[in-house]
């Protein structure tokens, strides 16, 4: 089993930031995880995570999104979940933590639902 992860910077607004994650959320990753999402809270307090590109999630990388998203609504910022696959939404669901994340589609739609302060309205 591949378990390599990549997250990349995709964007950036203002305070938010927004990352793209590929790879495995696991025991294997969670700690790579865990550092670069840490290290972009530090510099962007809202971070929306286009999760497109999971390929899976166990309860080690539910753990880690809970715990940054503790982090960062410490710092008045918010960790934002756009794209979850399948198998991590039903994770999600199951474990009923889809509903303490914000939750979207597409990454457009986090984008939209979180634009940067005195950005324009998109149409």
């Amino acid at each position: 089993m591949n378990s390599a992860l990549h997250i990349d910077l995709a964007d950036t607004r203002g305070q938010t930031a927004a990352l793209t994650v590929s790879g495995e959320l696991d025991l294997t990753t969670f700690g790579a995880l865990d550092r670069s999402l840490e290290d972009a809270l530090s510099e962007h307090p809202t971070l929306i995570l286009d999760l497109t590109g999971v390929t899976f999630c166990d309860s080690s990388g539910l753990n880690t999104l809970l715990r940054l998203r503790r982090r960062a609504q410490d710092t008045g910022g918010q960790l934002v979940l756009a794209a979850p696959p399948p198998q991590m939404l039903r994770l999600l669901t199951l474990t009923g933590t889809d509903s303490i994340f914000a939750l979207y589609g597409s990454l457009a739609e986090a984008w939209s639902a979180h634009p940067a302060p005195g950005a324009p309205p998109t149409t």
